[in-house]
């Protein structure tokens, strides 16, 4: 889609990116956090176990994702996060 006129994901219709779809490999979208509100705040808490420093949670609205938000808190282990920086951009300490 290299003719595409700018950002596919901000310009493209919806039958434009359902074809793009077809296009990903599986294992390209299979870290995503898809599902209810459950499953994707159980993909979240995975993240973390992997190892990443934080999850960026974007293509959705705040109240699309309020739901996801308040099942990860329902999740999140209480001393998980202990010693890492209350700004989320400031790199933490090597583990």
């Amino acid at each position: 889609m290299s003719t595409f006129p700018g950002a596919l994901d901000t310009k493209a219709d919806t039958a434009t990116l359902e074809h793009v779809a077809t296009l990903l490999p599986d294992e390209w979208l299979e870290p995503a956090a898809t599902g209810d509100a459950q499953q994707c705040a159980a993909r979240v808490l995975r993240q973390f176990d992997l190892g990443v420093d934080g999850v960026i949670m974007h293509g959705a609205t705040p109240t699309e994702l309020a739901p996801i938000v308040d099942a990860y808190r329902g999740i999140r282990p209480a001393d998980a996060f202990t010693g890492w920086p209350a700004n989320p951009g400031r790199p933490r300490a090597a583990r």
